[in-house]
């Protein structure tokens, strides 16, 4: 028996553009698109998958440049019943190459006739069509998207492997409209057709998906981040000058801004949210006087269990049960979705205990893409269950909420003691003139794991911010769990979704 059809963000955006065809849909520095501009450059794209895409070719690639042809592509993928595959512009060409063999695409959408990775192609005369959007005339059509079962794929992204090799994850229709549902009708969050989100993310980030689906989903705009200017500057003139509404970011937003918070002043907030990191509940309560007329959220998922699923509201001041360790709970599940927290035998622990979270529910993916080894490690269902996740997070459940403790892999071994790196963090996070704190282990030659601190610290801080982390740390914790090496950086390395990148800063750590 076949699954019946599920409504998508996509309808929802053609039935928008009819009814608000002259507002705007997308926003950038230099440019605004209007939902009827949007939708003509959408069909044109359109009737060009269907006239020479194969009916087999279920998946098609995008070179994920921050424009308004690439957001038409990837609506005209999803409303030819298709999955999209974003490359990210600033990976190397041999990366985003492997994306694509692994994808198994034949056909790749960009912006402009010369890319790093259709060169790539080229070189490996790889059978793969490549196309400049450009060059595809705007349509009038008024054909509605091809209806799609929930089990069909909505997206497929790539994130990093274990084995070097980047990790696929399928995201379906299903887990795409549960979020979707659960997010903007089944919560307290009251979206309006006026409001004016905020999409600062890489378009091979999931985070971008709520960005720029829910306001396009409602009538509203998206006002795009390029990246063109220098760490998040153009985030903060975009959240002012675009008077931005609903805005989801990364913390490491806040903490690059931390020394500008006094200036900024956002009277047009509506919701403000953050994600992809552990949110410094210091920092929280800071922002929350830069917005003075908005609800503050910390939002919580992996990319498996598409977007994020659990949510936090945060009252001023907060209170001692909204956070752990100086950082903000990540709250309760969003309906729809369920949280348990297993030991390492796989049985429930009680409540308070820590151990790692499992994620179940219709947001929830059921695999890795063709990797049956991973899969098998990660998400078990069982029969007409939706699957649960195993997350590879340390959490804990009290009184209601949920509180995140770390990765598991961020749990250190250090001469036979077990030590959370979060603990570390939050004594280092309270001195004065820190603005961000990161704990990471390097095993030497020898076998043995010393743990490096790095303090991202403010100038006039750094000449005695050593001594004074060491002295304050060494009247807080036990030996053990000293830093072998403290570490001062004028900013911390961060990846390509905003996260503080710990791999970069394990690299900055010398061998001894």
């Amino acid at each position: 028996m076949s699954l019946p059809y599920v409504t998508t963000f996509v309808e929802d955006y053609f039935r928008c553009a009819g009814h608000f065809p002259n507002e705007p849909a997308l926003v950038f520095p230099d440019q605004t698109t209007t939902y009827a501009e949007l939708l003509a450059i959408i069909q044109g794209i359109r009737e060009w998958i269907d006239s020479e895409v194969s009916d087999n070719e279920r998946r098609i690639a995008v070179h994920a440049t921050q424009d308004t042809f690439t957001y038409a592509a990837i609506l005209a993928i999803l409303a030819s019943g298709r999955a999209y595959v974003p490359l990210n512009p600033q990976n190397p060409a041999q990366r985003n190459g492997s994306c694509l063999t692994q994808a198994d695409v034949t056909t790749l959408f960009q912006t402009g006739a010369e890319t790093k990775i259709s060169e790539w192609v080229l070189e490996q005369r790889l059978p793969i069509k490549i196309l400049d959007l450009q060059t595809i005339s705007s349509s009038p059509s008024e054909r509605m998207p091809t209806p799609v079962r929930e089990t069909d794929m909505a997206y497929l992204l790539f994130t990093s492997g274990s084995t070097g090799e980047p990790k696929g994850v399928p995201i379906y229709h299903g887990n795409l409209r549960r979020f979707m549902q659960a997010f903007i009708s089944e919560t307290d969050f009251e979206f309006r057709s006026t409001d004016r989100f905020l999409q600062m993310f890489d378009l091979t980030f999931d985070l971008s998906i709520m960005s720029f689906a829910a306001p396009l989903s409602i009538g509203a705009a998206c006002h795009v981040v390029t990246g063109s200017g220098v760490g998040f500057l153009d985030v903060a003139k975009i959240l002012q000058h675009g008077k931005i509404s609903v805005a989801l970011m990364v913390p490491s937003v806040l903490s690059f801004l931390e020394s500008y918070l006094d200036e900024i002043d956002l009277p047009d907030m509506r919701y403000s949210l953050f994600c992809g990191e552990a949110l410094p509940a210091l920092l929280a309560e800071k922002w929350h006087r830069c917005i003075p007329s908005a609800r503050l959220f910390n939002v919580y998922g992996p990319t498996e269990a598409t977007i994020f699923c659990s949510i936090y509201e945060l009252k001023s001041p907060l209170d001692s049960s909204g956070e752990h360790q100086g950082v903000v709970s990540i709250g309760v599940p969003m309906p729809g979705t369920t949280f348990s927290i297993i030991n390492e035998k796989g049985d429930c622990v009680s409540p308070g205990e820590k151990g790692e979270l499992v994620i179940s529910g219709g947001q929830v993916t059921n695999q890795y893409w063709r990797n049956p080894e991973k899969t098998l490690a990660a998400f078990s269902a069982r029969s007409g269950e939706a699957p649960a996740y195993r997350t590879g997070d340390i959490a804990f459940a009290a009184e209601g909420n949920y509180y995140y403790c770390g990765r598991a892999d961020f749990q250190l071994k250090v001469d036979g003691y077990r030590i959370e790196a979060g603990e570390i963090e939050h004594h280092a996070r309270s001195l004065v003139g820190v603005k961000n704190v990161a704990l990471v282990g390097q095993t030497e030659t020898n076998g043995r794991v010393k743990l490096h601190l790095f303090l991202e610290a403010s100038a006039n801080a750094q000449a005695t911010i050593q001594a004074t982390c060491k002295a304050h740390l060494g009247g807080k914790l036990p030996s053990y769990m000293l830093p072998h090496r403290i570490h001062v950086l004028d900013s911390f390395p961060l990846n390509q979704n905003g996260k503080v990148d710990r791999k970069a800063l394990i690299s900055l750590a010398p061998q001894e």
